[in-house]
């Protein structure tokens, strides 16, 4: 069982410790994250999305590289990599300032995500970032629906990054984000992109109660309160999420999150959401709440993310 993480992997520029006018270069993506938390967890942690031949892409590879994600089925582009600088308040809470036009994350089709051999069993996980264009929404949703076929779960993080999409794309987002959430059988939310979208998706209650009739898993995160779990086995089980120690930087800690649950099927071969029954379902909420939380104690997202001898 692998589980194979899908999209943007790109460099947040963070503010230093020393002199926040200076930033210092940290690798990152979120679906990139989620393929190193998986890694370091000890799973099989395959990373599919483009890789530019410039100096970052360069200094992503080498971290990916670094903590064993396999990326046989990465392509390469001569476009370069997707910057983001990333601003830090006195609680660690982070806002986000995007360059990403023509960056090498962009240049995938269908294709980059079939190359990979899915298996009954394999896990695909990825953000709403690669809808952000026409072109790559219908690339994803063809790559999603050959992969659908194979019998391997799709795990959906929403991860709403509105300014990362182009002005004139913005008013599509709603119904590209609903494409997506009909295919997925593991969807994460925060509280506040559950909101969000509750609101601007005409039928996203229908989406939701349907993916739930047909075993999806809906996963809502709330900072330190509870975490909110939808399944058939279970009606709105809440469980109280771990706390980091002292938080120093957020960022990740949701991909630090969706990477434990993930890998928490893969540790126990659960193949299936048809799996999954109350006592499972808390196990592994609360498993992922606990990496999500060690994410918060370091600054960085690839770093942060802990070792199993971390926890």
């Amino acid at each position: 069982m692998a589980i194979i993480s899908f999209g943007e992997a790109l460099i947040d520029l963070l503010p230093s410790d020393t002199n926040p006018s200076h930033c210092i270069k940290c690798a990152g993506g979120a679906p990139a994250n989620v393929a190193v938390g998986v890694a370091k967890l000890g799973q099989k942690s395959v990373f599919i999305g483009t890789l530019s031949t410039d100096a970052m892409g360069q200094l992503l590879r080498s971290e990916l590289e670094g903590v064993d994600v396999d990326l046989v089925f990465s392509p390469v582009s001569e476009n370069s990599t997707a910057l983001v600088l990333v601003s830090l308040d006195n609680s660690g809470e982070r806002s986000f300032q995007f360059y990403r036009h023509n960056t090498a994350d962009l240049d995938f089709t269908a294709e980059s995500l079939t190359a990979y051999p899915f298996t009954s069993g394999d896990i695909i996980h990825l953000c709403s970032n690669t809808s952000t264009l026409p072109a790559n929404h219908n690339a994803t949703l063809l790559g999603l629906m050959a992969i659908q076929k194979t019998g391997a779960l799709i795990s959906l993080d929403v991860n709403l990054r509105e300014n990362l999409w182009p002005v004139e794309q913005v008013q599509y987002l709603p119904e590209r984000v609903g494409d997506l959430m009909i295919l997925a059988d593991i969807l994460k939310f925060s509280k506040e992109e559950y909101a969000h979208l509750e609101t601007v998706i005409p039928n996203f209650t229908t989406i939701i109660n349907d993916s739930v009739a047909n075993g999806a898993v809906i996963l809502i995160t709330d900072g330190a309160n509870p975490i909110t779990v939808i399944n058939k086995s279970v009606n709105d089980l809440h469980i109280t999420p771990y706390m980091p120690q002292k938080v120093v930087d957020t960022t990740g800690a949701g991909d630090g999150f969706i990477s434990g649950f993930l890998s928490y099927c893969t540790m126990h071969d659960i193949s299936s959401t048809q799996s999954f029954d109350a006592d499972t379902l808390i196990k592994a909420v609360k498993f992922a709440s606990q990496i999500g939380a060690k994410t918060c104690e370091k600054k960085g997202a690839f770093n942060a993310l802990p070792h199993l001898n971390e926890l």
